[in-house]
């Protein structure tokens, strides 16, 4: 298997430095370093916007700066003294991932780099043949699932939406699942579609491991096997992203994997009846 997966990935980096050096030769140092800091830019200022402003109480200590009190009441009264907050919050923190992680890429491709969001992973078109590649990669990932699902600091962290004694999963449990999921589809879009491919462009096969430091930064915040677990995940997913040229497959074994644990994280607290 190993032997195999490093034939994969030195057929993947010749095929990247051939296609670097073409884009180099047809497009302009100028405008190439152009694209390159665009990415670089738009990469940093999204990680210190996740990081400090993705939930809603650094927006109302920011309201209350500028003034705005009624503005930092309504807030309050929706995300902290509403019935319903705890969900509104899943809300607004899955909100900003995916403002962040799909609609500010998707302005910057369209109308500042003036790009088809095909060339940064969005690609739909001849994925069919990959799904086997995922498929078995989800099969050798799920042991680990399992077993992680039974440790103590998996369960305190998971699910995000805490379920209150006697509370049924519908309709927030359910709905935040789905947030959960569109967020993910940024997440993958974000690391292994428009800054991976963003980069590729211009530096070839590193740019795989300039988007696996930040990836791996954003999950600080989580228990200690899933950060380590976030280096490989991103190196194999970027690797499969920049063979298949697509985000969809990562995005849901992504998925597939969140839901997962949730659900059994959910089952050895004895929350599934």
């Amino acid at each position: 298997m190993g032997k195999l997966f490093s034939v994969y990935v030195t057929e993947l980096r010749s095929a990247l430095e051939a296609e670097t050096t073409a884009y180099r030769a047809t497009t302009t140092p100028e405008r190439a370093d152009r694209q390159f800091a665009i990415v670089i830019f738009t990469l940093l200022l999204s990680v210190l916007t996740i990081r400090f402003y993705a939930a809603p109480d650094p927006w109302m200590e920011l309201f209350r700066a500028l003034g705005w009190d009624g503005l930092r009441a309504s807030w309050d009264a929706v995300f902290n003294q509403a019935q319903e907050s705890r969900f509104h919050r899943r809300v607004f923190w899955a909100g900003m991932r995916v403002f962040v992680y799909i609609l500010i890429p998707l302005f910057v491709i369209k109308v500042v780099l003036r790009d088809s969001v095909e060339r940064y992973g969005m690609r739909l078109r001849g994925i069919l043949p990959s799904a086997k590649v995922y498929l078995l990669l989800f099969t050798i990932i799920l042991p680990f699932v399992i077993w992680a699902s039974q440790l103590p600091s998996f369960q305190q962290k998971y699910p995000y939406y805490r379920l209150q004694p006697g509370e049924s999963l519908f309709p927030f449990f359910f709905g935040w699942e789905l947030l959960y999921a569109l967020q993910f589809i940024g997440l993958e879009f974000f690391y292994r579609g428009f800054v991976l491919h963003g980069l590729r462009f211009r530096i070839g096969y590193p740019a795989l491991f300039v988007m696996m430091v930040p990836y791996m930064m954003i999950h600080f915040w989580k228990p200690f096997p899933e950060a380590v677990g976030s280096i490989i995940a991103g190196f194999i997913l970027g690797t499969l992203s920049l063979k298949s040229r697509s985000i969809w497959w990562g995005a849901a074994i992504h998925i597939a994997v969140a839901w997962l644990m949730d659900w059994l994280s959910l089952y050895r607290q004895g929350l599934l009846g």
